[in-house]
């Protein structure tokens, strides 16, 4: 019998055939470690997601009587601000090499001073609600002296501007723009003769 023969098989023979599996043993072909690294990595970008969602989410809305009283406490935190612009005269003006336009809003009496950063929105005019985001900032404004403003040495820097006729606005804000249609616009009181 030569090796390269196949074993002959005694059909007689009393011996059990043997069942027991064999031992396969398999060959890993990449590093134990990289499910592990894509599971981290996987969930990395699903915790930065929903960080990115919740602080979107957590921007403050304010009145401008609201926003005023509490600038001290909210530093340079962003949020919204509404309120109406007052008076006839928005000026154009640079901010940080971008175009800008200075004007003032009222809210339930209380007046600010605004410097919008970027194109107004379409709708933008005297007596319209507006929501503005941004910053309160200290100090003189790039205009100067606002012509129907509070000029308190506080501004408002926006960035971005919504207006009460806007669709997304009015579908998401419809009582406040209710509140601003009753306290937006500052009352002049006449004393009688």
């Amino acid at each position: 019998m030569t090796d390269t023969d196949a074993p002959t098989v005694d059909p007689n023979a009393d011996a059990p055939l043997d069942l027991t599996p064999r031992r396969v043993t398999t060959s890993r072909r990449g590093p134990k470690w990289l499910p592990g690294l894509v599971l981290v990595v996987v969930a990395a970008g699903v915790i930065g997601l929903i960080f990115s969602v919740l602080s979107g989410a957590s921007l403050f809305f304010y009145n401008v009587d609201e926003a005023v009283a509490k600038r001290a406490d909210l530093g340079e935190d962003r949020f919204r601000m509404q309120g109406t612009p007052v008076g006839d005269r928005f000026v154009d003006t640079e901010l940080d090499g971008q175009t800008a336009v200075a004007f003032s809003v009222a809210f339930d009496g209380v007046e600010a001073d605004v410097v919008h950063v970027g194109d107004p929105a379409e709708l933008f005019q005297p007596g319209v609600p507006v929501v503005l985001e941004g910053v309160w900032r200290q100090g003189p404004a790039p205009v100067g002296r606002f012509v129907d403003g509070a000029n308190d040495g506080w501004w408002f820097e926006s960035n971005r501007m919504l207006v009460k006729h806007d669709a997304d606005y009015t579908e998401d804000n419809a009582e406040r723009l209710r509140e601003a249609e009753r306290g937006g616009s500052v009352e002049i009181i006449t004393p009688a003769p």
